[in-house]
């Protein structure tokens, strides 16, 4: 089993739609040409989100670095598919904060 298909196994849409509600006013303040740049590089909304919330502009550097924790690939390249994304979603859950 890959690391994509392992955290895709565990992706709970409940507890994810659960955790992005926390960044909800969080958000509002988010700079608005982040959340600009997100919606042009195709970022799911709920994910971008909760990595400009957490991140800030560095969300656009760590989308595009290879991840250990993601079998060395890019957040960006699980982002291809909705297996991917949701694979995604459940590895940020798993960040540690």
């Amino acid at each position: 089993m890959s690391v994509k298909e392992m955290y895709s196994s565990e992706f709970d849409s409940d507890h994810w739609v659960s955790f992005v509600q926390l960044f909800d006013d969080l958000y509002s303040e988010v700079d608005p040409a982040w959340k600009e740049r997100a919606e042009v590089q195709n970022i799911p909304p709920d994910v971008s989100q909760v990595l400009l919330c957490e991140m800030g502009e560095y969300a656009f550097k760590w989308l595009e670095k290879k991840i250990a924790a993601l079998g060395d690939q890019s957040p960006v390249s699980y982002l291809a598919t909705e297996e991917g994304t949701n694979a995604l979603r459940a590895a940020i859950l798993r960040m540690p904060r």
